[in-house]
């Protein structure tokens, strides 16, 4: 296997990356397709304009990317850690990704269509989701904590069993949306009705 460090190198394709550690690595323009990243590390590290195609990352970690017009299309994240970046300066028509099983902290994403996405078992803290069209997501088991949904197309988005979630309904589209007793009162809570057994 290469060395990702290595600047002459800038397209990867069917490569398999294990236990990799980068930290302030400058990716810049870099071009991943078909590859697969395994309990790799990869922090404050420069990913612009790079892309990555029908990549898998799986049990890694990936902290305080910098990600503008980074491009994302068709990538799977599984159970993996996602923290401080800020995906709404990816490159949104590349930006097409599932996450399942993952831990995402401290991300934002902003303006972006991820209609039929995958987000199962995923678990959001202090993130935040703006102007997003979400239409037939599927966010079953996901829990949420201090995640808000602001201005998003929920419409038929799947809900069953998440926990935690902030959706506002005069400020989200959530009709066909899918959603479980109990944590679907959660959505009358800025109504400031009372609820009682």
């Amino acid at each position: 296997m290469q060395d990702l460090n290595d600047p002459d190198i800038t397209d990867w394709e069917d490569e398999f990356f294990e236990k990799i550690i980068l930290t302030a690595s400058d990716l810049t323009g870099r071009n991943f397709q078909d590859c697969h990243f395994k309990t790799c590390r990869i922090s404050s590290c420069i990913l612009t304009g790079s892309s990555f195609r029908n990549c898998r990352f799986e049990d890694c970690e990936l902290t305080l990317l910098k990600v503008a017009n980074a491009g994302f299309s068709n990538c799977e994240f599984i159970r993996t850690m996602l923290q401080g970046i800020n995906f709404s300066e990816c490159n949104n028509p590349l930006f097409y990704p599932d996450f399942i099983d993952c831990e995402i902290r401290h991300c934002f994403f902003s303006n972006m269509d991820l209609k039929k996405k995958v987000f199962t078992g995923s678990r959001f803290r202090d993130s935040e989701f703006f102007r997003i069209d979400f239409r037939e997501a599927d966010y079953s088991r996901a829990e949420f904590t201090e995640t808000p949904f602001s201005e998003c197309d929920l419409r038929k988005t799947n809900f069953t069993g998440a926990r935690g979630y902030t959706i506002h309904p005069e400020q989200n589209k959530l009709r066909g949306a899918i959603f479980t007793y109990p944590d679907v009162t959660a959505l009358l809570a800025p109504l400031g009705i009372v609820i009682k057994d």
